[in-house]
């Protein structure tokens, strides 16, 4: 063997060598590029669950708004349009049911909604549509009635936060058709035997408010924010309070989303899942 050709076999054979090493080294890059690209993913997907976490925000809401927004969404539906307190007080039926016509469904439970949209409707004047006694006797009632039934929805719907308005409306008329016909109707007939029971006094001295009266111990307001109730020196009803406390609710979001929303008193289909469902409220006694 010649043996200048040793130098060049062992050069040959070292080269070959590398290059073996060449192609593993590469294939080891396109390993490590593959778990990049899966740590990638994983660090993507952990990025989105933390911008979620960070848009989540609770709006709280007073509760008396929604209760109004509620019950007038729902006296809508029943074909019932403003103004809604001549319709309630303009009757001279000392039940609920009476104070609608006999073919609405579910009499009471619209004759409670209407109570309480009525309490809501801006007052700028003393009616003409009956005497001012009359107004004083029944006003009051209504105005008490509303606070009760009012103050036991929110306690219904107050416990956890609600997804948006639209959920906060559909609880509301749940929670109203949860409490029985006849305890409306008994709730009612006390407030209207107390006010018919208490010494009224219209004030003509001149208020802040175009409406404003005693009845009892309540000196009861009406002006542009609906009716109000002032007992022992404190906001008793209206002006964001419920029997004396102001109470909100919680919701994920102040925004509706639901454009064709339906309130239901009796149950025939629910989604928590379709922001487009109908929604409903189930009477259960």
């Amino acid at each position: 063997m010649n043996l200048k050709l040793i130098p060049l076999l062992f050069a040959a054979i070292f080269t070959l060598s590398g290059c073996d090493k060449v192609g593993s080294f590469g294939f080891s890059l396109d390993k490590t590029e593959s778990t990049g690209s899966d740590q990638s993913k994983s660090i993507s997907k952990d990025r989105s669950i933390g911008v979620s976490d960070s848009n989540s925000i609770t709006v709280k809401v007073p509760a008396i708004g929604l209760i109004a927004d509620a019950m007038n969404s729902f006296l809508l539906q029943q074909g019932i349009k403003p103004p809604f307190r001549k319709a309630f007080i303009s009757s001279s039926s000392t039940t609920l049911s009476g104070k609608v016509s006999e073919t609405t469904s579910n009499p009471v439970y619209v004759a409670a909604a209407l109570a309480i949209s009525a309490t809501f409707e801006p007052a700028l004047a003393w009616p003409s549509y009956v005497s001012d006694s009359t107004f004083m006797t029944r006003s009051a009632a209504m105005a008490e009635f509303s606070n009760s039934i009012a103050t036991e929805i929110v306690s219904k719907i107050n416990a956890s936060a609600l997804k948006n308005p639209d959920e906060a409306k559909s609880k509301i008329i749940l929670a109203l058709g949860s409490i029985p016909p006849e305890t409306l109707e008994a709730i009612y007939s006390k407030a209207l035997a107390t006010s018919k029971a208490s010494i009224t006094i219209q004030n003509l001295a001149g208020s802040s408010s175009p409406v404003e009266f005693r009845s009892g111990e309540s000196v009861i307001s009406a002006g542009s924010a609906g009716f109000s109730i002032a007992r022992l020196g404190l906001t008793w009803f209206g002006g964001g309070a419920l029997s004396g406390k102001s109470y909100d609710i919680s919701m994920s979001s102040s925004l509706s989303t639901s454009l064709n929303q339906r309130l239901d008193l009796n149950q025939k289909e629910s989604s928590s899942s379709s922001e487009t469902a109908k929604i409903s409220a189930d009477i259960k006694h």
